[in-house]
């Protein structure tokens, strides 16, 4: 069952450039993990600007609709499944911390808003 959580979980964020090491991160409870690095974004985090927004499908996601739409409603739940399943908004955003490092990232839109809702809280 836990394959199929990760499946259908998307909290990957893809660091293209910047100050931290390009590559696959994951977002996970307000913390960006990186191979062995780790930036705390609900301490760290300084500001977010969207620098691209667009649609993007997920394969794995969209296939997981259509057999489940198949199983409880037959071959229409099927081609439902398929045309509606997996639609996400990828957003590519630069980044700043606290200490001055910038970063250009692609990231999920829920993702995007959880991060961005982390600049907005007060730092006592």
């Amino acid at each position: 069952m836990e394959r199929v959580t990760k499946l259908f979980e998307n909290n990957k964020v893809k660091i293209l450039a910047g100050d931290l090491t390009a590559g696959d991160w994951e977002f996970k409870m307000g913390v960006l993990w990186g191979g062995f690095d780790q930036v705390n974004l609900a301490t760290d985090l300084k500001s977010m600007q969207i620098q691209t927004e667009e649609s993007a499908k997920n394969l794995a996601q969209t296939l997981g609709w259509a057999v489940v739409g198949n199983i409880v409603f037959g071959p229409l739940g099927l081609i439902a499944g398929l045309a509606m399943g997996g639609n996400r908004k990828q957003v590519c955003a630069m980044c700043e911390l606290k200490d001055g490092r910038k970063f250009l990232a692609i990231m999920d839109s829920k993702i995007y808003q959880q991060m961005m809702a982390l600049t907005m809280t007060k730092s006592t």
